[in-house]
């Protein structure tokens, strides 16, 4: 009964704003609690935990990022800051919450050298408490009608290639395109890159908006029309440079991943 309660209170908030709305290149600032899903995965080094990949909360005691970015790190070198919103201040509406790792599951089938089955799930020692600033992410069933559609990405990864990391999280809008479109773009730009359909891609013809280093395992969401919540379509996995033309983002697609998901989310 406890699960199904559980159950039944993430689906009524998952991906929902609370606030009202006033890796990432030519975007701009992120309002306060605009994107309250977002969390920042934090490694330990030799004597702090410092920002390294972005992450997603998808229920009070789970969130997903991408494998690449645990890879052969322990869970007790991890830290999930979520509802972060500066990095530099703590003077917010809203304080973050810190949770420690407990189990880092990494898709089984991850493969470091072609980033397929790019995708990790991070379990927490203790629940996170959703407030305005820390809500879920919903996860979608499907994703036939996302090509052509608008999608958010947000992160503190760095505001251009080799440049520095914000201290504010960034959000930018990039357009999803077919993964056949998006192997030509890359062809054009003089790189054979196969993306199958565990991958999709957002980005544009002209670059200038992207994810960059800093950005990955961070999230991907694209607003559902019929109820304007907001789903999860991908997880950043990889891209070639950031922003550059023809060489779109590419995302884990996690409609291909539900079932996967739902089976570790039930640990």
């Amino acid at each position: 009964m406890a699960a199904l309660n559980s159950a039944l209170l993430l689906l009524s908030v998952c991906g929902r704003r609370m606030f009202p709305v006033s890796r990432i290149v030519g975007g701009e600032q992120a309002s306060f609690g605009k994107w309250p899903w977002q969390a920042s995965l934090r490694q330990w080094r030799t004597s702090t935990y410092l920002h390294k990949c972005g992450a997603a909360l998808l229920n009070e005691n789970w969130a997903i990022t991408a494998a690449h970015c645990v890879e052969n790190v322990p869970p007790s070198d991890l830290l999930l800051r979520l509802g972060e919103h500066d990095l530099s201040t703590d003077d917010e509406p809203y304080g973050f919450q810190e949770r420690r790792v407990q189990i880092v599951a990494s898709h089984p089938q991850f493969d470091a050298r072609t980033f397929e089955y790019d995708l990790a799930l991070l379990r927490f020692y203790e629940p996170v408490t959703f407030q305005p600033n820390i809500v879920p992410i919903c996860v979608p069933n499907g994703d036939t009608k996302f090509v052509g559609r608008t999608a958010w990405v947000t992160g503190w990864g760095r505001l251009y290639e080799d440049g520095p990391l914000p201290s504010v999280l960034q959000e930018v809008s990039v357009p999803i395109i077919n993964n056949s479109v998006c192997e030509n773009m890359y062809r054009n730009a003089g790189y054979i890159e196969h993306i199958p359909e565990i991958f999709i891609c957002a980005g544009w013809n002209k670059g200038g908006f992207d994810s960059c280093e800093g950005d990955s395992g961070g999230p991907m969401v694209i607003q559902r029309q019929s109820d304007k919540r907001w789903l999860l379509g991908g997880v950043i996995s990889w891209g070639i440079g950031c922003a550059e033309p023809n060489q779109p983002g590419v995302y884990t697609r996690i409609s291909k991943f539900r079932d996967w998901i739902n089976q570790i989310l039930q640990f």
